[in-house]
């Protein structure tokens, strides 16, 4: 039994209401990708759902949404009911559901985005404005998946505290105005004393989460792989070299091969360490594509050794499944860190980099057209 629905079988009725819920919806996406509930036809018409349609078919991954009234039900909120669909319809994709007026969640099962799921969700949160029509922040959430950019900073509704908005003053202005001496009435002082409260237990909160996340940090500092920048450099070029010799030797080279070794030589142009070991990989790969034995690589860190089998992962975007080495399957499986690549001060694939999007080539086999799309 699924972990969602083990969770919900000790919920009582609510478990039932969602179920029914949950059946109901997975049978719409069977029959279209896009389902709008004839409840939110006002806001939300036939021709909203038209363009909807047509946004959803366009997408780059696989995408299902649901505009509905709302779907939470007591004991399954947000992922919950996102999970619940994913099982439901047992395809991976995006699944973003909505009620009218563009209070969203968003999650992606086995498909990586350009950003986190929770990213997006806080971005139409915060980005548009409250009393924008709902439309507009599906719209908005759809474009945000596809990879298109934030509202500049000057045209979003709300920049939270988190990006440095203005911290929130839960009692300012509660002075009782009738007292001349500017006094705190009993009930003004009531709520000053709660937003004390809340506001010391914002701060608790944050400092227990800032202390988890440095324990964190420190417990998989044994998961990180460094670049020696000079060491990586030399190979790259010597590996480009000798795949540029072989490709010369041959009188019909295989066409992989050629654009493996373009791509090296591309990813070589770039100069950042990280790039230096992308030439390396595509360089290697090359000439194993020449020979006709090219390999795949591990996600984490294409420089492992052995066979790499397909592994189910939770990065910090999405549940994505990539292949990986049998050292760093096994520490996935037993929820250890695996031993990544670092670019900088992170595991390489936290950046937004051409690397992060492809791993190396794990993801996506023609990296001659990656490399040349992250030049424009």
């Amino acid at each position: 039994m699924p972990a969602i629905a083990l969770a919900l079988a000790f919920s009582g009725a609510s478990t039932v209401h969602a179920q029914d819920r949950t059946d109901f919806f997975v049978e719409q996406l069977k029959a279209s990708p896009v389902y709008v509930s004839d409840s939110v036809t006002r806001r939300v018409d036939d021709a909203d759902r038209k363009a909807l349609e047509r946004e959803v078919k366009a997408m780059p991954v696989p995408t299902y949404l649901i505009v509905a009234p709302d779907m939470s039900v007591e004991g399954v909120y947000g992922d919950d009911r996102l999970a619940l669909l994913r099982d439901g319809l047992g395809k991976d994709g995006v699944y973003i559901v909505s009620d009218d007026r563009g209070r969203l969640d968003v999650g992606a099962y086995g498909v990586q985005l350009p950003v986190r799921s929770h990213d997006i969700f806080m971005a139409t949160s915060y980005d548009i404005d409250r009393d924008a029509p709902g439309m507009d922040k599906i719209r908005y959430a759809l474009a945000l998946v596809r990879g298109e950019p934030r509202l500049p900073r000057a045209q979003r509704a709300v920049i939270p505290p988190s990006e440095g908005g203005p911290q929130p003053t839960p009692y300012a202005g509660l002075t009782d105005r009738g007292d001349d001496d500017g006094r705190l009435s009993s009930a003004a002082l009531g709520f000053s004393i709660l937003g004390s409260f809340f506001v010391g237990l914002t701060l608790a909160v944050v400092g227990l989460e800032r202390r988890y996340r440095r324990r964190r940090a420190r417990g998989r500092r044994h998961a990180r792989s460094t670049i020696p920048a000079e060491g990586v450099r030399a190979q790259a070029v010597d590996a480009h070299a000798r795949l540029v010799r072989d490709l010369g030797r041959r009188k019909a080279p295989s066409e992989r091969a050629v654009d493996l070794e373009v791509a090296a030589a591309m990813a070589l142009e770039r100069g950042k360490p990280i790039d230096d070991l992308g030439a390396l990989v595509l360089a290697r790969r090359g000439r194993e594509a020449l020979k006709g034995d090219e390999r795949a690589r591990c996600f984490f860190d294409p420089r492992h050794k052995g066979p790499v089998t397909p592994t189910r992962w939770q990065s910090d975007r999405a549940l994505v499944e990539v292949p990986a080495c049998d050292a760093c399957a096994h520490a996935i499986r037993t929820n250890r860190a695996p031993e990544s690549v670092w670019d900088g001060d992170r595991p390489y694939w936290q950046r937004d980099t051409v690397w992060a999007r492809t791993g190396f080539g794990a993801l996506r086999r023609d990296m001659r057209a990656a490399l040349a799309e992250d030049r424009r």
